[in-house]
């Protein structure tokens, strides 16, 4: 149901793309890519700073958002502003 109100919106990606290398003899990814283990809990830090500084700002809220991606993929937040 529409609120009836005019609403425009912009778009901010910051799209991080982890990279590992290795040696000529590295055989694939055998080890389960055992090298990125850590980037879940890099990108969670990573939400939750931009969640703190958007929520440390009068007049703007956060919420999570969903585009049908797993969140091991893609995180959507919607900032919303309070009207002006």
């Amino acid at each position: 149901m529409s609120s009836g109100n005019y609403v425009e919106e912009r778009e901010f990606t910051l799209r991080i793309e982890a990279r590992c290398a290795f040696p000529d003899d590295y055989d694939g990814e055998g080890d389960g890519y055992a090298w990125a283990r850590e980037l879940e809990a890099i990108a969670a830090d990573a939400v939750r700073a931009f969640v703190e500084s958007a929520r440390a700002r009068p007049g703007w809220r956060v919420r999570a958002g969903n585009r049908g991606r797993p969140t091991d993929e893609e995180i959507t937040l919607v900032l919303e502003r309070d009207p002006v």
